[in-house]
C-alpha cells in the first residue's frame, strides 16, 4: 500500500481517535465540489491565478451590490452565495492540511514559505468575505443579521470583518442578530484554524526535514 493510500483510507481506532477517520472521509468529499483541488499544485502560476481570480469576482460582487443592487434584491443573494461557497472552499483546503494533510504528501509544496504566504492570503480572502456577507446580510436581514450601529457602508463592514477576525474586539459596532453573531463567530473561528494550519504545518515540516537529515 502506498503512502497516498494510506492518507486516503485511516482506520477506525487511529491515534487520535475516533472522529479523525470522519473528519477524513467528510472532508474527501471536497475533491468532487472544490476547484481548488483541481489544480496542478507544481504549477505556481495557475494557483496564483485562480486566487486572483476569486480576488476579481469578489471585488466584482462589491462594486456590483454597492452600485446597481445596493445591496438588496436577488443579485445581492447570488453573490453572497458565491462568496459563501469560496469561504466553504477555503476553510475545506485549511482544514484539509491539518486532518487529511493534502500538502504533506511528498512532492507537494516543496516551499514552506510558499504555502506559508497562500495561507495568510486565505486569511486575508476571509475577512473581505465577511465583510461582503455582513453588508449584504444585515441589508437583506436586518432583524437577524444586524449591529448595532448599524453598518452604512462597506468600509464599515470591511472594519467590523478585520477587528472581528484578528479579535480586537472594539466593541463598536458589535453584532444583535443571531445570524450575525454566528457570523462573527465563524469568521474568528475560521482565522484561528488559519493560524493553526500555519503552525502545523510548518512544524511538521521541520520534523520531515530533521528526520531526513538522522537518515542521511
Amino acid at each position: 500500500m502506498t503512502h497516498e493510500d494510506l492518507q486516503s483510507k485511516p482506520a477506525f481506532g487511529h491515534h487520535l481517535g475516533i472522529w479523525y477517520p470522519l473528519a477524513w472521509h467528510i472532508l474527501a468529499t471536497n475533491k468532487y465540489w472544490s476547484p481548488s483541488l483541481w489544480l496542478p499544485k507544481n504549477s505556481a502560476l495557475v494557483i496564483d491565478i485562480y486566487l486572483g481570480v476569486w480576488w476579481l469576482l469578489e471585488i466584482i460582487s462589491v462594486f456590483v451590490c454597492s452600485k446597481l443592487f445596493h445591496w438588496v434584491g436577488i443579485g445581492t443573494y447570488f453573490f453572497v452565495f458565491l462568496v459563501g461557497f469560496r469561504f466553504l472552499d477555503i476553510m475545506f483546503v485549511l482544514s484539509s492540511i491539518l486532518v487529511k494533510g493534502f500538502y504533506k504528501i511528498q512532492g507537494d509544496w516543496i516551499s514552506v514559505n510558499r504555502i506559508t504566504l497562500l495561507v495568510i492570503g486565505n486569511a486575508l480572502e476571509i475577512m473581505f468575505i465577511f465583510a461582503i456577507l455582513f453588508r449584504a446580510l444585515g441589508v437583506l436581514l436586518p432583524s437577524i443579521a444586524g449591529t448595532l450601529p448599524p453598518l452604512e457602508s462597506f468600509f464599515d463592514s470591511l472594519y467590523f470583518s478585520v477587528v472581528t477576525g484578528i479579535s480586537l474586539g472594539y466593541g463598536v459596532p458589535h453584532p444583535i442578530g443571531w445570524l450575525s453573531r454566528l457570523l462573527s463567530m465563524a469568521e474568528a473561528s475560521s482565522i484561528f484554524i488559519v493560524v493553526i494550519a500555519v503552525i502545523g504545518y510548518i512544524t511538521s515540516e521541520k520534523k520531515r526535514v530533521r528526520e531526513q537529515k538522522h537518515q542521511q
